[in-house]
C-alpha cells in the first residue's frame, strides 16, 4: 500500500525526447557554403577544373600514364575542348589566322600558329590537373610515412632524419626540378618524361610535408589514448596506423588540398624555364614560354595561359583554407 502511494505520488514518466534529425548532405552544403563563401568559390573553382579534364572513357587498360590515362584507363578527347588543340585554322582568303582577338568562334582567340587558345587550355588542365594529383600523391605517401616515424620514435631517430631532410631541402627546389628531369631515369619518351615530372615535383614536395606531419605527430603520440595503447600492449607499428595515422588525418588532406595548387604552378614555372625538359604537348608552362616573347604584338594567349595557372592556384588555395578551418576543431567558429 506504501509502495502504491509513493509511486502516484511520483507521477507519471515523462515522455522521451525526441531524436534530432541529422542533417542531410544538401544542408550541410548550404551551411559550409554561408559560413566559408571563399572556400565554396574555391571547391566550385575546382569542380570546373576537373570537370575541363573529361572525356569519353575508351576500352584500353594498362598501367597509368599521364596525361589521358591517369588512373589506368585511356581517356578521350576532353568535352569541353571545341576544337583539336593542335588544330590550324585558316582566314577566308587562305592565310593562317594568326593572333586573333576573342570572337565567337575562338573565345580566347588564336595563338601565333592559328591554334584555338581556349581548346588549349582545356586540354592543358588535364596535363596541369593530373601532374598536381600524381605528384602530391607521392608527396603526401612518402612525407607522411617519414614525419609519423620521425616525429613518433624521436631521439636519434627523428634526429637523423632531420638532418637528412634538411640536406634536402638545402637544395633550390627549382634547380632540384631541373636535374631530377634532366637525369630522367625512366627513359625517353614523353610519357616516361611527364611521369619523371610528376615524380620530381612530389619528391621536392616530401620535406615540406614531412615537417607538418612531425610536427602534428610530435602532439598527438602524447595524448592520453596513446599512452592508453600502450598500456594495454599495442606495439609501435599498431600505434602509429590505428591511433596516431587516423587523428592527423585532416592535417594530410589540408596539406594535400593546398599543395596541388603549389605543384601546378610549380610544373608551369619548370615548362616555362626550361620547355626543353619537359614533354612537348599542350601544356599551360609551355604555351606560356612561347608566346610571352610576342606579348607586345598578342597579349591574349599570355593573359589567358597565365590566368588559368592563376585560377588553379587560387581555387586549390581557398578550398584547403576552407577545409583547414572546418576539420581543425580549434578553428571552429
Amino acid at each position: 500500500m506504501y509502495l502504491e502511494e509513493q509511486a502516484g505520488s511520483i507521477g507519471a514518466v515523462a515522455a522521451e525526447a525526441p531524436m534530432r534529425k541529422r542533417p542531410s548532405a544538401l544542408s550541410n552544403v548550404w551551411k559550409f557554403t554561408r559560413r566559408k563563401p571563399l572556400g565554396a568559390f574555391g571547391f566550385f573553382l575546382v569542380f570546373v577544373l576537373f570537370v575541363m579534364t573529361l572525356g569519353t572513357p575508351k576500352a584500353e587498360f594498362g598501367l597509368p600514364s599521364l596525361p589521358d590515362r591517369p588512373f589506368g584507363f585511356e581517356l578521350g578527347s576532353p568535352w569541353l575542348a571545341r576544337y583539336g588543340e593542335e588544330a590550324n585554322f585558316y582566314d577566308v582568303d587562305g592565310s593562317l589566322s594568326q593572333n586573333e582577338d576573342p570572337s565567337f568562334d575562338h573565345w580566347f582567340g588564336t595563338d601565333n600558329n592559328g591554334r584555338d587558345m581556349y581548346a588549349r587550355i582545356v586540354v592543358g588542365a588535364r596535363r596541369s590537373m593530373f601532374v598536381g594529383f600524381w605528384a602530391l600523391t607521392i608527396a603526401t605517401i612518402l612525407g607522411t610515412a617519414v614525419g609519423v616515424i620521425s616525429g613518433y620514435f624521436g631521439k636519434w631517430i627523428d634526429t637523423t632524419v632531420q638532418r637528412f631532410m634538411d640536406a634536402l631541402q638545402s637544395f633550390p627546389p627549382l634547380i632540384a626540378l631541373i636535374l631530377i628531369v634532366t637525369i630522367n631515369p625512366l627513359g625517353s619518351g614523353p610519357t616516361a618524361s611527364l611521369m619523371m615530372a610528376a615524380f620530381a615535383l612530389g619528391f621536392v614536395g616530401i620535406t615540406s610535408v614531412q615537417r607538418i606531419t612531425r610536427g602534428v605527430v610530435l602532439a598527438t603520440r602524447e595524448q592520453q589514448y596513446v599512452e592508453a595503447a600502450r598500456v594495454i600492449g599495442a606495439n609501435d607499428v599498431r600505434i602509429m596506423f590505428r591511433y596516431i595515422l587516423p587523428n592527423i588525418m585532416a592535417s594530410i588532406i589540408v596539406v594535400f588540398s593546398t599543395g596541388i595548387g603549389v605543384v601546378i604552378l610549380a610544373e608551369a614555372a619548370l615548362s616555362f624555364v626550361v620547355p626543353q625538359a619537359v614533354p612537348l604537348g599542350t601544356s599551360w608552362g609551355l604555351d606560356l614560354s612561347n608566346s610571352y616573347t610576342r606579348i607586345s604584338t598578342n597579349p591574349n594567349p599570355v593573359f589567358f595561359t597565365a590566368g588559368a595557372i592563376a585560377v588553379a592556384v587560387l581555387a586549390f588555395n581557398l578550398a584547403g583554407d576552407a577545409l583547414r578551418d572546418v576539420l581543425d576543431p580549434r578553428l571552429r567558429l
